[in-house]
């Protein structure tokens, strides 16, 4: 009788074991399981790799993130690179032909020549812009771009469009400080490239965000930072585009003058007179048309 009640009693204590090893086991392995679930991806120190991770929302463009200035600016590089010129390729997606804005500042006019695949690389920004996932009918996905180009007397030529990094949020941009790499001989800053929402009438101006920023902003060329109001050897800034949703560019001469006592007209009063920087008349007028190059039989 009491072997028997011995015996089991060991007995129970190695069903017990065995129950609490098996449950201990259990319940690591489902830990472990977890643990490999919750892992978080790292994601790739380069800016282009991060940006290709994303994927595209469809063959032409790419997904940005609100949040990845680095990789916002080096997909958008990218991709410009890839603009086939439309005077070489007759299969172009693009064939947009060269455009010339002249601009008047300080007595000295300044022929801006924008080549037909300049062009069509700002249309492909404008695309990118205007066809991110979730935008309403006159919502963008705002982005920008520095111009760079070369003077040579009176006529400049536009030589590069260059995204710097940035952040955004609907319509609104932030920009990172950064060296937006060497410049070429001659090459200069010469002007700026940004998309809006909305329509031509409300949205073809400057906002005073874009006022303050030009007044205020610093750029750096070449290892050279200074600040994007001032003139000097890296910065020639001429014109500024705006480019609404549904529209065309509206180009503004850069009266650094001009541009700094408008913004400070806006501080003074509730209602900022941004429309004055095209209406005919105004001290304030900045407004410059494009035109299109014609073909020799035209």
């Amino acid at each position: 009788m009491r072997r028997v009640r011995i015996g089991g009693r060991a007995s129970q204590w190695g069903r017990a074991l065995l129950v609490c090893a098996l449950y201990a086991i259990g319940l690591g392995a489902a830990i472990l399981a977890l643990s490999q679930n919750r892992r978080t991806p790292v994601p790739s120190v380069h800016a282009l790799d991060r940006a290709r991770e994303r994927g595209m929302i469809d063959d032409l463009v790419p997904r940005l993130d609100p949040q990845d200035a680095f990789a916002n600016a080096a997909i958008l590089n990218a991709i410009l690179e890839e603009v086939p010129h439309p005077g070489l390729h007759s299969d172009a997606a693009c064939q947009a032909r060269a455009r010339i804005i002249a601009v008047q500042l300080s007595g000295t006019l300044s022929r801006v020549r924008f080549s037909g695949r300049q062009v069509c690389q700002l249309k492909r920004l404008k695309e990118v812009s205007t066809r991110q996932e979730g935008l309403g009918r006159d919502e963008v996905a705002e982005v920008a771009a520095f111009l760079l180009g070369k003077r040579l007397g009176n006529d400049v030529d536009v030589t590069r469009v260059l995204v710097p990094p940035f952040r955004f949020s609907g319509d609104t941009l932030d920009f990172l400080a950064a060296d937006l790499g060497p410049l070429a001989p001659g090459e200069q800053l010469i002007g700026s490239y940004h998309t809006h929402p909305g329509d031509e009438l409300n949205q073809g101006v400057l906002s005073e965000t874009d006022l303050a920023y030009m007044v205020s902003g610093q750029v750096e060329l070449d290892g050279h930072g200074r600040s994007l109001n001032e003139s000097g050897p890296r910065t020639d800034w001429l014109l500024d585009i705006v480019d609404p949703k549904r529209g065309d560019w509206n180009a503004y001469a850069h009266d650094r003058k001009r541009l700094l006592e408008l913004l400070g007209r806006c501080g003074q009063n509730a209602a900022c007179p941004l429309n004055e920087l095209r209406l005919g008349g105004s001290e304030f007028n900045l407004y410059v048309r494009f035109y299109e190059e014609q073909s020799d039989e035209e």
